[in-house]
C-alpha cells in the first residue's frame, strides 16, 4: 500500500479540525508500515493540495469547509486538543478570569499539559508547556491555587473579595498528598509556599509545610488580615 493510502487510513479517526499531532501519530499507527521520511513527505504533499493544513510545527488538522473557505480550529478546540480527558489544564489570565479574580481579559492562553511531545509549543495566541502530571481534579485544583498564589502580585485588576472566597475554598480543599504530587513535578517559589502556609494558618488548616521552608528566610507574601482589609474597604 502506498504511503499516502496507509496515511489517510489513519487519518480516518480523526474529525475536522482535530489537532493531529504527527510525532504520536507516526509511532503509534504507522511506524511498522511506513519510514519516517516518508511519512513527512506524504503529509507535505497532502498540504499542498489541501487534504491536510499544518497549524504548527509537528502540528496538523484536517480541514473544514464552509461556503466561505476553510474554517480554522477556534481556541477552544485548540486548547481542548491539549486539555480533554485529564491531560491537561489552562492557567494564566484565562485560569484567573475564570475564578473571578480579576475582569482583564486573556490576550493570550497558556495550558500546561501531559499531552505534548515537546517541552513547548506554541499555536496561534495559545502557548502550551509540557507537564506529565496526572490531571485529576483535585490536582488540577492545587495547580490553579499555586498557580494563582505565585502570580499574586502581577494580577491585574484583583476583585479581592473573590480572593478572600477563593482562600476560604483553598483551605476548605486542601490536601498535603496533593500537594506533594504537584510539587514533585511542578517547581514553585519558596514565597507561594509560604503564602499557601499564611492562608492554611489563618484559617485553621493543619499543614506540614514548614518543612519546605527555611526559619531563617523571610519570604515576601502579603497577610491574610491585610487582605481581609483591602477586601472591605474597596466594597
Amino acid at each position: 500500500m502506498k504511503s499516502s493510502a496507509v496515511i489517510k487510513t489513519a487519518l480516518l479517526n480523526y474529525k475536522e479540525n482535530e489537532l493531529i499531532h504527527a510525532s504520536k501519530l507516526y509511532r503509534k499507527e504507522l511506524v511498522n508500515q511506513i519510514s519516517e521520511a516518508a511519512f513527512y513527505k506524504t503529509l507535505e504533499r497532502m498540504c499542498k493540495s489541501g487534504e491536510l493544513v499544518k497549524i504548527a510545527k509537528g502540528t496538523y488538522h484536517l480541514p473544514k469547509v464552509s461556503k466561505y473557505g476553510i474554517v480554522p480550529p477556534s481556541e477552544k478546540e485548540i486548547v481542548s486538543a491539549f486539555t480533554k480527558n485529564g491531560t491537561g489544564t489552562v492557567v494564566g489570565y484565562a485560569l484567573y478570569n475564570s475564578l473571578n479574580l480579576t475582569t482583564q481579559i486573556a490576550k493570550s492562553i497558556e495550558v500546561m499539559s501531559s499531552a505534548l511531545e515537546s517541552f513547548t509549543k506554541t499555536i496561534r495566541n495559545i502557548t502550551v508547556h509540557q507537564v506529565q502530571i496526572d490531571y485529576s481534579k483535585s490536582i488540577e485544583n492545587m495547580i490553579h491555587a499555586l498557580e494563582v498564589l505565585q502570580n499574586y502580585y502581577t494580577i491585574q485588576d484583583m476583585n479581592y473579595s473573590a480572593f478572600i472566597a477563593f482562600t476560604k475554598e483553598l483551605a476548605d480543599e486542601y490536601n498535603e498528598e496533593t500537594f506533594r504530587k504537584v510539587i514533585s513535578t511542578i517547581s514553585y517559589k519558596k514565597s507561594t509556599i509560604a503564602f499557601l502556609q499564611e492562608i492554611l494558618n489563618f484559617y485553621g488548616k493543619e499543614n506540614n509545610l514548614n518543612m519546605y521552608l527555611s526559619n531563617l528566610s523571610e519570604y515576601k507574601y502579603p497577610k491574610m488580615e491585610e487582605l481581609y482589609e483591602t477586601a472591605r474597604v474597596s466594597i
